[in-house]
């Protein structure tokens, strides 16, 4: 039994071993996988406010240059302009015009500029009620009241947002209005990012996700696609533009391992209950093959692995002698021909519960076979083992439970030897048979030892 145990023991150390190493290789393929996606976040967000910041760098100078070109806007792609110089000086409602178109104050120090001079303004031109935004530059000088203008439709500009677009592009102007591409206006919350219910005329609105401290966001409510939130100011123009790129493939990427760390956590599980169901069945099936089916003390199968018991306990202060005891109840085959044998069974139950309440936790009683038992017994001396003989035949001969079911109660001889001596313990037990026919031969319900 105890060779059971601890295989039973080894394997749920095995399995405990094997599972700890399963889940550190997937909790590492997990802290790899998020570790990808958040570098490749940081650099696409790179990436992209290179490329973003560049391009208006790029477009503000072809701007630049054609503010300087009266009429040679034509042979610009996509750049249009104005070229205006009335024979008055600029009013009051001419200047606030220009200071509304370029969204800036008349206070400013760059619209100040243009008192003394020729003063270039930047910003973004948002056309009502039809949706239409451009980016434009202006040449502004009060002094000889001349305006110059050039522009760059932002519908040609960025790419259209369409369902099937990678990236998605907002506006926010200094008074934190957002606006797509194509001019159209939109209500937005990026503070807090909590999904807003929308106007009709509103076309988008955010939610954020957290997997696994990666955040995404999603778009109204579209669960099928996944975010990445790059802001990219433009001090130039006063205004952030607002980049959602698609990064639904690594979200896809992040599920699968996550769905993979949970399956195999599922296995190792399963795999474990399967593991305690097989030890446990193993467990009762051992008990049953080395214990009596009737009494549920062991039987001669386990008794002959003993040898190897006692020599692994080995002998110490507490446990310097070993005894076995050879118990056999008396006329037992009168008590099954008188009473029957289900009362012969009962007796031999109550017998064995008299053996387990008198006996140590770490002694070992048999049931060998008909009314035959064996005890083997740790002690410090060979009175002990004579005394708890005495004390088994004295408890068995006047137990009140089978007095009442034996009339004049049952009685039992025994033989025991000290097993100190150096013998097998198959040996012991004919050694301790021998003084049991002694006890027997000599009026029973004695015992008979060869201790000194």
């Amino acid at each position: 039994m105890n060779a059971i145990n601890l295989a039973m023991k080894q394997r749920h150390w095995v399995m405990a071993c094997f599972a700890l190493v399963i889940l550190c290789i997937h909790i590492g393929e997990i802290r790899r996988t998020i570790h990808f996606v958040e570098k490749d976040q940081t650099h696409r967000s790179d990436l992209i406010q290179t490329l973003v910041q560049s391009n208006v760098v790029r477009t503000l100078n072809i701007l630049g240059t054609s503010l300087n070109s009266e009429a040679t806007n034509a042979n610009r792609p996509n750049v249009g302009g104005v070229y205006y110089q009335p024979t008055r000086p600029f009013s009051n409602s001419d200047i606030q015009g220009i200071a509304e178109r370029f969204n800036i104050s008349t206070s400013s120090p760059q619209f100040l500029a243009m008192k003394n001079g020729k003063t270039t303004l930047w910003g973004f031109n948002f056309n009502h009620p039809k949706p239409h935004i451009n980016l434009i530059a202006g040449l502004v000088s009060q002094r000889t009241s001349l305006y110059h203008e050039a522009n760059v439709d932002l519908q040609h500009y960025f790419p259209e947002i369409n369902g099937t677009a990678n990236t998605l592009l907002f506006i926010r102007d200094n008074q934190h209005q957002y606006f797509m591409p194509s001019g159209e206006k939109i209500n937005l919350d990026l503070s807090n990012t909590h999904a807003l219910q929308p106007p009709e005329d509103t076309a988008f609105y955010v939610n954020k996700v957290e997997l696994l401290d990666v955040i995404f966001f999603q778009l109204n409510n579209d669960n099928s696609r996944y975010f990445h939130l790059v802001e990219v100011p433009l001090p130039q123009l006063r205004a952030t533009l607002f980049i959602f790129d698609n990064m639904t493939s690594s979200v896809a990427e992040i599920k699968g391992v996550i769905q993979s760390f949970v399956e195999v956590i599922a296995l190792l599980g399963i795999g474990y209950v399967l593991l305690i169901a097989f030890s446990h069945y193993q467990y009762r099936t051992s008990i049953a093959l080395e214990s009596d089916a009737l009494t549920g003390l062991k039987n001669r199968s386990y008794l002959e692995s003993a040898n190897s018991r006692i020599r692994d306990a080995g002998t110490s202060k507490n446990n310097r002698c070993i005894g076995v005891i050879a118990i056999d109840l008396d006329h037992f085959k009168l008590i099954n021909d008188n009473y029957g044998h289900h009362i012969g069974d009962n007796v031999l139950v109550r017998v064995s519960e008299i053996l387990l309440e008198n006996v140590r936790n770490n002694d070992e009683c048999y049931r060998i076979g008909g009314d035959e038992f064996i005890v083997i017994l740790k002690t410090e001396s060979q009175s002990d083992i004579i005394k708890l003989a005495d004390r088994i035949r004295d408890k068995i001969a006047y137990d009140p439970q089978l007095r009442s079911m034996i009339k004049g109660g049952v009685s039992a001889s025994l033989g025991l030897v000290d097993l100190s001596t150096g013998q097998s313990i198959e040996e012991a037990i004919i050694s301790a048979d021998e003084m049991l026919y002694q006890a027997k031969n000599q009026g029973r319900n004695l015992v008979q030892s060869s201790l000194i």
